[in-house]
């Protein structure tokens, strides 16, 4: 009867005839499983646990109620019990597909990435023509950093679902950093086709575009803004930093302030960020990695010359500076690496020793050199053939000192720009991750304030150990800031260095668009525009 009530769409009245049975047979394993199905329908989490865990007592090789546990499970928010649960169905059923689908899904909720693009790789070994496998395939590994390959997930989860909106979407989010801006700006379009008012899609596709008069996407874009009790938070914030982009494209920068300030007033409620725990962590550096301790620590670390270091703030031109130096045939350009970071946060994770930077002078020279060569090794699995490698980490200026300790033959770039440009450049993006000081401008300041005061101590503790660049002299005389990078770098001359805009290679960071063209000076004093709502970043940086 339960059965009969289900398939005649009655939930409640099959969950008591299921509860009856249950009731009339405790032993009735197909009852109990039966009614957790249908509590599950009904969103009543609990008493469907409750049911299958009564299904798996009765028969712990129920297949279908371990995995229907999962499911609850997840949907409880109670990661690690679910992803046993599907471990349990797999087990028992090593072709279950559908629990490698969500045992992936548990794990790239949980952070394991590489986990859960195995599982999506099982899933579609198993089941072929399942599409939204193949996209979170995808989704997997472009965190990975594997965006080829990800391009062809989505694209054999648009053969098998061609009106799948996410897959154009993160396509066309993959082919803008390729560099296949028109492919990138069909994908975009063909999910806004298929979900208009789509906010992500609108997002990228206004980061690849420029305005120069008022057309349907603005007028759409604009809508969608004004009815803003449709909208999340998160999307808020992505059409805000958009519409802030639209108008800066068409010089109306009153309208585009507004837009901006919104977006930044709203990401930054969503912080929990203050700013004395930087100032604290910036003055450790400092005491840490004075004169006496690279003095104690001559002749350290590993004398590879593999690493060039290019860092400096968000904005201030580094991925402009690798993409000049990765288009030299000697080098490999590595974009953002975490592999530095990574170590520190091996050796320093606060149990066997003090957190970052105290821990650094407690280390042995061996292990200082074993983290040196741990770096050589695991950034050489990029490149194996490469003569140098760049990593464009951008806070790696934190770890200058350590550099300099466990890489001495490492070359390090810094790249700086005019203080009010490269401070209203980030209060104008919305970054993923970290940057939690970009959204105020007294703060943005203030850390900018930091930085600086960091990077002059590094000159006076590291003298001629880092190289700076500057941007405004770079986009001005592009010819000779090119030659003395390449001389820093002990690089002879190339001509592909010119036409770096030409260099085919994945670019994830904010700046994808501006490197696939030759340089301009746009940018340069463009804050100037802005000067009359710019007061407490000036304030703060003491302009």
């Amino acid at each position: 009867m339960g059965t009969v009530l289900k398939g005649q769409g009655k939930p409640e009245e099959a969950s008591a005839a299921f509860a009856r049975a249950a009731a009339l047979n405790p032993h009735y394993e197909d009852a109990h499983y039966n009614l957790g199905v249908v509590l599950k329908e009904q969103n009543r989490l609990a008493e469907a646990v409750d049911s299958f865990q009564k299904t798996i007592t009765l028969n712990p090789h129920y297949e279908d109620a371990h995995y229907n546990l999962g499911i609850v499970l997840k949907d409880q928010r109670k990661l690690d019990a679910a992803a046993s649960s599907f471990r349990r169905a797999i087990a028992l059923n090593p072709e279950y597909e559908d629990a490698y689908y969500n045992l992936g899904l548990v794990f790239k909720e949980q952070g394991k990435i590489e986990d859960a693009a195995a599982s999506f790789r099982r899933t579609v070994t198993l089941k072929p023509d399942f599409a939204s496998a193949h996209y979170f395939l995808g989704i997997t590994l472009n965190y990975l950093g594997r965006q080829t390959e990800a391009v062809d997930c989505f694209r054999q989860a648009l053969a098998i679902m061609p009106d799948y909106a996410e897959a154009h979407y993160n396509l066309g989010c993959i082919l803008m950093e390729l560099g296949q801006m028109a492919d990138a700006a069909a994908s975009l379009r063909a999910a806004l086709a298929l979900k208009p008012g789509f906010v992500g899609a609108y997002a990228a596709l206004s980061t690849i575009l420029k305005f120069t008069e008022i057309n349907d996407d603005i007028l759409a874009m604009t809508d969608i803004y004004k009815n803003k009790e449709n909208l999340s938070e998160a999307e808020r914030i992505d059409l805000g930093f958009a519409l802030g982009k639209v108008f800066e494209d068409l010089k109306d920068y009153d309208k585009a302030f507004t837009y901006l300030s919104e977006a930044d007033q709203l990401k930054r409620r969503t912080l929990n960020y203050t700013i004395q725990y930087d100032r604290e962590l910036f003055e450790k550096i400092k005491r840490t990695f004075n004169t006496d301790f690279f003095t104690a620590h001559l002749d350290c670390g590993v004398p590879d010359k593999t690493p060039i270091f290019v860092l400096g703030m968000p904005r201030s031109g580094t991925t402009l500076v690798e993409q000049i130096i990765a288009s030299h045939p000697l080098v490999f350009g590595a974009g953002e690496t975490a592999v530095l970071e990574d170590l520190v946060h091996d050796l320093c994770n606060g149990s066997v020793h003090p957190p970052f930077p105290e821990c650094i002078s407690r280390l042995d020279r061996d292990t200082l050199a074993r983290m040196g060569s741990d770096y050589i090794e695991k950034i050489r699995q990029l490149s194996s053939e490469a003569v140098y490698i760049t990593d464009k980490m951008l806070y790696n200026f934190l770890y200058i000192g350590l550099i300099r300790t466990i890489l001495p033959g490492a070359k390090v770039i810094h790249c700086r720009r005019n203080p009010m440009d490269n401070c209203f450049a980030i209060f104008k993006k919305d970054f993923s991750g970290a940057h939690e000081y970009a959204y105020d401008l007294t703060e943005l300041g203030q850390f900018y304030n930091l930085y600086q005061d960091l990077m002059a101590h590094w000159d006076k503790v590291l003298p001629n150990f880092v190289y700076t660049v500057s941007y405004e002299d770079l986009v001005s005389d592009q010819r000779k800031q090119t030659k003395n990078l390449l001389d820093f770098c002990s690089l002879p001359w190339d001509d592909a260095c010119l036409t770096f805009y030409k260099k085919e290679r994945i670019i994830t960071t904010a700046s994808f668009a501006q490197v696939r063209q030759p340089l301009y000076r746009d940018s340069v004093e463009l804050w100037r525009r802005y000067e009359k709502y710019l007061e407490p970043l000036k304030k703060a940086l003491h302009v």
